[in-house]
């Protein structure tokens, strides 16, 4: 079975970037570029990591990553947010992230993580 990963970020660049980089015949990259409809699209598959943008319109990652923690469907995905903000790290940090990656990131971090959340825990 394919692993999924999903990327939710409301720049169309990162989402193109994460689907070509990383799409291969193990693996299915979900874009989602709506905050708001990311919920329903986890809902609505089995997710094995998530890459969440911190600030987003119309919802804020830190905000998205609260509603997922409080769900029993979703508080033991892997999220990783992603920002390229200054305070990113320690926002990351207060909402419960498994980690974060700076923007700009390197393909290596990414694939990292991959590593680590999905097909070694």
């Amino acid at each position: 079975m394919k692993k999924k990963i999903v990327i939710c970020d409301d720049d169309k660049e990162i989402l193109n970037a994460f689907s070509m980089a990383l799409e291969d015949q193990y693996t299915i990259v979900i874009t989602v570029a709506d905050s708001l409809v990311l919920a329903e699209v986890l809902d609505s598959i089995d997710a094995d990591i998530l890459f969440l943008d911190i600030h987003m319109s119309p919802r804020n990652g830190d905000l998205v990553l609260g509603n997922l923690r409080s769900s029993s469907k979703h508080d033991k995905l892997p999220v990783i947010m992603i920002s390229g903000h200054i305070d990113g790290r320690r926002i990351s940090e207060e909402c419960g992230a498994d980690g974060f990656l700076a923007k700009p990131f390197d393909l290596t971090d990414v694939e990292n993580y991959i590593r680590r959340f999905v097909y070694e825990s």
